[in-house]
């Protein structure tokens, strides 16, 4: 009875240091956002967006054929974001992080460097970017 009594606490403390953060489950989302860029793969870009995607004038359809747009205008496109600032509040986010692209068409490439500020909504179990691309 008194391992029994012990193996409880152990067991919830051991599921409870495996879970992943929010943070880490943001983080995820970006990652994936840019192996999609670097892989040239729609579907797996469009899986970071929400459907309720609305930035300035363009919703996700508008984005979807931009991006769309981007991987057929492309030879290579290189992304990488680094210093990630992420602010949650209840089921809803905002990264801010600086950026490194590089992009290749006929040989010739340009490289572009700044911050972007991504907004996020929790849509079930899994953050999706909801404005600011």
């Amino acid at each position: 009875m008194r391992r029994s009594l012990l193996f409880l606490p152990l067991t919830i403390l051991f599921l409870l240091a495996c879970q992943i953060s929010e943070e880490e489950r943001i983080s995820q989302v970006l990652n994936r956002r840019e192996e999609a860029l670097r892989k040239k793969d729609l579907s797996l870009y469009l899986s970071c967006i929400s459907k309720a995607y609305h930035d300035k004038d363009e919703n996700f359809d508008r984005l979807q054929n931009r991006i769309r747009g981007y991987f057929e205008t492309f030879d290579r496109i290189e992304y990488a974001g680094q210093g990630r600032s992420i602010r949650i509040e209840e089921d809803t986010a905002r990264v801010i992080q600086e950026f490194h692209l590089e992009i290749e068409k006929g040989g010739k490439n340009d490289r572009y460097t700044g911050k972007e500020a991504l907004f996020f909504k929790k849509e079930g179990r899994e953050w999706k970017i909801t404005g600011g691309l």
